[in-house]
């Protein structure tokens, strides 16, 4: 009974991702609830690749972060995945790091696809595993539709928010590269 719940409450919630996609690209839905400029909530997640804890304290004051939130069923978000290694390759000399939030059960099967895509792309950013959506849904309060990429600076606050493609229109490179211009990190 118990497992029969838990698939049911894994389809539900990812159909009202799927379901709240159709929303539209540009939507401001987490930094507007929660603040521009406010403080990004601290999490740990495991590591998908290493198998270790992951916090994102631990990258404040010495990196601007992007998570990224994302699903292994989500098209856009798999269709993006060149230009996110891309852009990590370009700018992580620089003090930048994805870390990449998968909203996926982490199950067998789920798992085997996460490693697919890590290995046909060359991923080397950290893919976290929010398998009981705890960070995207209670932390961050994501009720939207993904791709979506939360922008943090090198104190820790929330400076910008993209959803959808990260090549089309989207402003986060340039975001990124001012916030390290402006050199606040220590590393």
């Amino acid at each position: 009974m118990a497992k029969m719940a838990k698939s049911l409450l894994t389809v539900l919630f990812c159909f009202s991702f799927a379901a709240v996609a159709m929303a539209g690209e540009g939507t401001r839905l987490v930094v507007d609830q929660m603040g521009e400029g406010d403080v990004a909530p601290d999490f740990t997640l495991e590591n998908f690749q290493t198998g270790k804890a992951v916090t994102l304290s631990d990258y404040i004051g010495k990196k601007i972060i992007m998570l990224e939130f994302w699903a292994t069923w989500c098209d856009i978000c798999k269709e993006e995945l060149p230009e996110l290694v891309k852009e990590h390759k370009e700018l992580k000399e620089k003090g930048f790091e994805i870390l990449a939030i998968t909203l996926s059960p982490g199950d067998k099967g789920d798992r085997k696809k996460i490693a697919d895509l890590r290995d046909k792309h060359g991923i080397e950013y950290p893919i976290l595993l929010d398998t009981k959506y705890q960070v995207a849904t209670e932390l961050y309060q994501l009720k939207g539709p993904i791709p979506l990429k939360l922008i943090i600076d090198c104190k820790g606050k929330l400076r910008y928010e993209h959803v959808g493609d990260f090549a089309e229109g989207s402003e986060v490179p340039f975001v990124v590269e001012a916030l390290l211009e402006e050199g606040n990190c220590s590393e």
